[in-house]
């Protein structure tokens, strides 16, 4: 067996190892090395830094999963968000509401209700009370469509409010370590 004169990485002391040897402690500052031949030479790593570095690396990678993870949670519900929206027939965009499909529900029956009155007190043909109807069945649909579209686009906002709260406390956990 080859003896071998290494120097110690923590504290500078002399190491005689043999050549079979791959993991070492310094007797002088207990430092945990690693023992790399290399051909031409062979010498010593500390392997605490190595460990260290590589736990800062783990830790900054949570970080950028969980920020990915944010981006995506982002970009996904603002995707969902836009198959909510209401498009009126002049570009205008809104969020659906409850309020909103209820007075536009309402004053359809109201002016349903209004023209099968009109039509049926004068001298009207008899399918023009029908249009009355009409506006009225619409009226309905629109309660019911815009209520159930509002209550959907609320379910699905509290739900990507709750992730997003959640990824962000983990975020700032890790940023925290």
């Amino acid at each position: 067996m080859k003896v071998t004169k290494v120097c110690c990485q923590g504290c500078g002391a002399d190491l005689q190892i043999d050549e079979s040897i791959r993991y070492v402690t310094c007797n002088y500052c207990n430092a945990r090395l690693e023992v790399v031949h290399d051909p031409s030479v062979t010498h010593t790593r500390q392997l605490d830094k190595i460990e260290r570095t590589t736990d800062r690396l783990a830790d900054n990678l949570k970080v950028i999963e969980l920020q990915n993870d944010l981006e995506r949670l982002d970009r996904e519900w603002d995707n969902q968000r836009q198959g909510y929206l209401v498009r009126g027939k002049n570009g205008h965009v809104s969020e659906p509401s409850t309020l909103g499909s209820m007075s536009t529900g309402i004053i359809l029956i109201a002016f349903g209700i209004f023209w099968t009155a009109l039509t049926l007190s004068g001298s009207a043909p008899a399918f023009f009370p029908l249009f009355g109807l009409l506006f009225i069945g619409i009226g309905f649909f629109t309660m019911v469509t815009g209520t159930s579209k509002a209550k959907a686009y609320q379910n699905g906002l509290h739900q990507y409010e709750f992730h997003r709260q959640r990824l962000v406390a983990r975020l700032e956990r890790e940023r925290g370590n």
